[in-house]
């Protein structure tokens, strides 16, 4: 299971494209290459520690086997964070732009509270190929996991046996997008 720093990375991730984003709306409308090195350069450091934490936790995290009793696809949410990541252009079109920024801190420090209490799909991984499903197991009846996938479709429940734990709610599907065991 990850530790502190590792769930840190994982959730900080989500930020990456809107790092990218607001760098280049800073660029855009100020002229000047300071903040924008800086926020591309923390969005860079975030990415690499992260595809190392995340390809380590493949590799070393124990499997275990779920009896899953539902699994629904949760890809779609992913497009939430996508009105997150253009909002950095909205003083193009608006001229009380102060508001906007406002609005998207706010909206930013949700999205960073809300993984504390529960476990977010990465918008990182789902560029990598991963797929993110909300699973409920038979044995606790929670239904909050979020089980990440190399698997495009997963429909049937007993389609998913073995899988390795991250996080408390965070799972990583220990079949691979062939089938086999990691």
């Amino acid at each position: 299971m990850a530790n502190g720093f590792q769930r840190t990375i994982y959730n900080l991730a989500n930020a990456v494209p809107l790092m990218v984003m607001t760098a280049l709306a800073w660029y855009l409308e100020f002229k000047t290459w300071y903040a924008p090195a800086i926020l591309i350069s923390v969005a860079v450091a975030v990415t690499v520690i992260f595809a190392i934490y995340f390809s380590y936790g493949k590799k070393n995290c124990s499997v275990k086997n779920i009896n899953v009793s539902k699994i629904i696809s949760k890809d779609s949410w992913l497009v939430a964070y996508v009105v997150a990541y253009v909002l950095p252009f909205a003083y193009m079109v608006m001229s009380d732009y102060h508001i906007v920024s406002l609005i998207v801190v706010i909206v930013m420090l949700i999205l960073v509270i809300i993984p504390a209490i529960m476990a977010l799909p990465n918008i990182l991984l789902f560029f990598a190929g991963y797929h993110f499903y909300e699973i409920e197991t038979e044995s606790t009846g929670v239904g909050d996991y979020i089980l990440i996938s190399k698997r495009r479709r997963i429909r049937n429940k007993a389609d998913v046996r073995m899988v390795m734990r991250v996080f408390e709610k965070l799972l990583i599907d220990a079949k691979g997008e062939n089938g086999n065991v990691r």
